[in-house]
């Protein structure tokens, strides 16, 4: 079993230890304690991600996670076109929340095969193996990076462990919010000296196939998406082991292996979180592993590669003890978001008509960049208006609108209106007076031409101030509506030069003007 039965006492008796602690309360939180932390996807080694390729998720400080996966897989064609095996696989593993950036994982991996079609028949093997895993992460804004670095230990007889074999991988690790999901990416390299473990010399065929060591490094990438809907989650995954360098020199062979095409994998998975201890996860999984020559299994002197299933397909169980308590769905960074405070203020004043007695039932508009607030004012002419917005507070800044205007009308009396600068907090505005509106008057003409005193059609007649404007009709006549008081009229026609004059509106009155243009 090559170091299985050596670490799996030690791992038993962790996770009976981690299942034996009481789950942390999850309806409330002490003072001091850390916020919540979400419910995770646990994959390989007990840890957040996939089965291959991981994420750069930690374990909450304190918590511990033990997981467990069984499937059986199938391929067939490897060795000669009748050559079938299955495999049974079985893991176990346990990961602590050391700190809230850094998890520790130790993970058992077995598996037995059972080979078809190829002498000698009954060459079937169980292989054992022990996994430390050890990952760093950290949120930056939307995203996540880390790293994580893995020691494999296998070894030539259980509980023997070789050490010139230790193989270790390192990879950089980032994930990132895509759409309700979370996407990860992983690369780095394995520096592999699992084929150490055994003496290729004794190796049967089915032996080389199944043991799951190799006499090359390799580059590895993955990239995982894990996107949560409620209890449930579901998973895609791909990666890729490219091997490179050279293998050993067999005896008497002529020259070492060269590095064989790439490994590469892809699979899906779903789970769903039972409680805020335990979930489910069923996955499938494809490989394409590269082809082996029809010379090397006649000289008995096949590549040492791992060598998967063409498809494998399992359970698994994950608990999570300990830490702080879980809320649901996997963790999904945010978009950072900018907090803006609007800026408020208390506005008080009083509203008087042109005698100084108040006014009431006026209607007040105070009007900013930040949006209108509105009052009425009460039987002694006095309004208070609260919460008018006068600004904003972003990113520690505080921008106060440079102007507000409060607008003061009643029926039968001019509108009045006044710009000031509102303070934050309680602020006065000047006592409003309102003017009684007058009755209106009109100003009527004619326009001609001098010397002929023919009327004038199509004459422009411009009224300042107010800015008023009457055109004269075919018989020259005009007629304009007027506020009293006094104006200043300007008539133009084509060719024609321009006539100036003043008159005075009185309330109800009606004023008459002849107009004779020169040329």
């Amino acid at each position: 079993m090559r170091g299985f039965a050596y670490v799996a006492a030690t791992l038993a008796l962790w996770a009976a230890s981690a299942a034996a602690q009481p789950a942390a309360d999850v309806g409330a939180t002490a003072p001091g304690a850390e916020p919540a932390a979400p419910a995770q996807a646990i994959g390989y080694g007990a840890m957040p991600g996939g089965l291959h390729a991981p994420s750069a998720e930690t374990l909450p400080k304190g918590a511990v996670a033990v997981s467990t996966l069984g499937g059986f897989g199938w391929r067939s064609g490897l060795l000669s076109d009748d050559h079938r095996f299955g495999r049974g696989i079985g893991n176990l593993a346990v990961a602590f929340g050391a700190t809230p950036i850094l998890t520790i994982g130790l993970s058992l991996d077995g598996r037995y095969d059972k080979h078809f079609g190829i002498a000698p028949s009954g060459d079937d093997g169980y292989v054992g193996d022990p996994h430390l895993i050890v990952r760093a992460a950290k949120a930056s804004g939307n995203l996540r990076f880390g790293g994580q670095v893995g020691v494999w230990v296998p070894g030539k007889d259980a509980p023997s462990v070789a050490g010139s074999a230790i193989s270790v991988d390192a990879r950089g690790l980032v994930s990132l919010k895509a759409g309700p999901g979370l996407l990860s990416f992983s690369a780095g390299f394995r520096l592999d000296n699992s084929a150490k473990s055994a003496d290729p010399e004794k190796l049967s065929l089915q032996d080389r196939v199944s043991l799951g060591v190799s006499e090359f490094h390799a580059v590895i990438g993955g990239v995982n998406l894990m996107i949560p809907s409620g209890k449930l989650w579901f998973g895609a995954e791909a990666s890729v082991d490219v091997f490179v360098g050279t293998g050993d020199t067999p005896m008497g062979a002529p020259e070492a292996h060269s590095a064989p095409g790439p490994l590469v994998r892809f699979g899906a998975s779903a789970g769903y979180h039972i409680n805020d201890q335990w979930s489910v996860l069923a996955f499938v999984e494809g490989s394409k592993v590269p082809s082996i020559d029809a010379a090397d299994v006649a000289a008995n002197d096949v590549t040492l590669i791992a060598y998967e299933p063409m498809i494998t397909g399992g359970l698994g169980l994950s608990g999570r003890f300990g830490g702080p308590k879980k809320t649901g769905g996997t963790f999904i960074p945010h978009d950072p978001v900018d907090i803006t405070v609007i800026e408020k203020a208390d506005v008080s004043g009083e509203v008087v008509d042109e005698t100084g007695k108040p006014v009431a039932g006026a209607k007040v508009e105070i009007v900013a960049k930040t949006g209108t607030s509105t009052g009425t004012t009460d039987d002694k002419g006095a309004y208070t208006i609260a919460g008018v917005p006068i600004g904003k507070t972003e990113k520690g800044v505080t921008t106060l609108d440079a102007g507000v205007e409060v607008k003061v009308n009643v029926d039968g009396k001019k509108p009045a209106t006044t710009t000031l600068t509102l303070a934050k907090g309680a602020n006065t505005v000047p006592k409003l007076t309102l003017e009684p509106v007058l009755p209106p008057g009109q100003l009527r003409g004619v326009v001609r031409s001098a010397g002929a005193g023919k009327p004038l059609a199509g004459a422009t007649i411009t009224i300042e101030p107010g800015g008023a404007k009457a055109t004269s009709g075919a018989d020259g006549t005009f007629e304009v509506d007027l506020r009293p008081g006094t104006y200043k009229i300007k008539a133009t026609a084509p060719g024609l030069a321009p006539q100036e004059l003043d008159v005075t509106i009185d309330p109800n009155g009606v004023a008459i003007k002849n107009i004779e243009l020169h040329k």
